[in-house]
């Protein structure tokens, strides 16, 4: 049998440990590692049209849901804060729909180590 991947462990730990904070925050939550190795609540999947199942099995999700022109501002403060400066910053993108249509969403970006890693906790709200 096949030795489960560190990052699966560590999100069954986060996902056991946020449960009330991803079922009761009004703003749609979402953790990463890596493209592969993520999870996030039901409010933020559905704010993108999917399912929490869509959006954890997708890889890219930047960019199939964050418009083309704001993608490197994504990929830019996820290098700079999570792996840098180990600061958190709110920035505001054009999110794209997975049956289309656009958003403003605005999100928060916080680094946070758990075992050794260091994660990206991120709070997404759409704004007017």
């Amino acid at each position: 049998m096949a030795e489960e991947h560190e990052h699966v462990k560590i999100l069954k730990e986060i996902s056991e440990q946020f449960q009330p904070l991803f079922q009761k925050s009004p703003d749609g939550i979402y953790v990463y590692i890596d493209e592969v190795h993520k999870i996030c609540s039901d409010r933020f999947a559905k704010m993108f049209g999917l399912t929490v199942a869509e959006w954890q099995a997708m890889e890219g999700f930047v960019n199939k849901h964050v418009s083309e022109q704001d993608q490197a501002l994504v990929v830019n403060s996820y290098q700079k804060h999570i792996h840098e400066s180990l600061t958190p910053i709110r920035f505001q993108v054009k999110a794209l729909r997975k049956g289309g249509g656009t958003f403003r969403a605005e999100i928060d970006m916080i680094p946070f180590p758990w075992h050794g890693e260091m994660l990206a906790l991120h709070f997404v709200r759409e704004v007017k």
